[in-house]
């Protein structure tokens, strides 16, 4: 499913749009709908962050397991620019994450709580230094800075499975102790397999999704 607005094209899968509607009609305690506002946050930043250095992309990807903003500019921009890039949606979450703060504590509501808390968890996450996460983006390019392409890709997959493998084990020790809740080790899990995924597919993408 293709949607125009203006000069943008964005890509829905079907499987996101079938999850999506099913939320809408089913999630009546929000939880699952305020993690797609933090999400929708997120990219707003880095489509704000593209936008204002004349690089907004023609074209967004959303499926049920990814959101690819498709940037054939970036090339193009200098390191401190590219970081604006990298940072902003991050940058976003947090805002928004202090102004759900304040509106809980002049307005407590179970939404403005439960949207403090998905901003937080979705800023803290995208910081880690893991390739694919905005804060392995910002690694790779300051470890650019210093050595070569190949070798900043080398070094990050071991900074990334680094810090995948206890996030991992922690996420194991979660569902011991819960029975149920498995999102933190299947994270991990999912991270992993695209790290492995993108290096086989191709070791040097100049193209950035965000």
């Amino acid at each position: 499913m293709q949607i125009k607005l203006g000069s943008l094209t964005v890509e829905l899968s079907f499987p996101l749009a079938a999850a999506m509607t099913a939320i809408i009609i089913c999630d009546s305690s929000m939880s699952v709908t305020v993690c797609f506002i933090a999400a929708a946050i997120h990219e707003s930043g880095h489509l704000a962050a593209l936008w204002k250095y004349g690089s907004f992309p023609k074209k967004i990807k959303l499926t049920l397991f990814d959101i690819a903003i498709i940037d054939k500019n970036k090339p193009l921009r200098c390191m401190k620019k590219e970081m604006v890039v990298i940072l902003a949606g991050v940058t976003f979450n947090v805002a928004a994450a202090v102004l759900s703060y304040i509106l809980n504590k002049l307005f407590p509501c179970v939404f403005f709580d439960r949207l403090f808390a998905a901003n937080v968890t979705l800023a803290v996450f995208n910081s880690l230094p893991v390739d694919s996460l905005d804060g392995g983006q910002a690694v790779f390019m300051l470890l650019c800075e210093k050595t070569d392409i190949k070798r900043a890709m080398s070094l990050l997959d071991i900074i990334s499975f680094a810090v995948l493998i206890p996030v991992g084990c922690l996420g194991f020790l979660v569902l011991l102790r819960s029975k149920y809740n498995f999102t933190l080790l299947l994270t991990a899990v999912y991270l992993t397999a695209l790290i492995l995924i993108r290096r086989r597919q191709t070791p040097a993408d100049p193209h950035s999704k965000y």
